[in-house]
């Protein structure tokens, strides 16, 4: 399955591509793709993981960008 996100509170591109980084490393997640100037996130793994997921991309956002915001679109 594939959710797509609104990111907020991220400074730049590189910073972006940290976040990414770390999200494809969080397990169950198959693939992930942050777009820095739509500001959108876009993830897919299977559905009975995303609550769990979710939280892991909070943490792993937030140890690069404090103030990061992963709302649902």
């Amino acid at each position: 399955m594939i959710k797509k996100y609104e990111v907020s509170e991220i400074d730049c591109a590189v910073c972006a591509g940290k976040i990414e980084d770390a999200i494809k490393k969080i397990d169950g997640v198959k693939s992930a793709m942050l777009n820095f100037i739509m500001q959108t996130l876009t993830v897919e793994a299977d559905e009975a993981e995303f609550e769990r997921i979710e939280k892991e991309i909070i943490k792993a956002g937030r140890k690069t960008e404090r103030n990061f915001e992963l709302k649902k679109i």
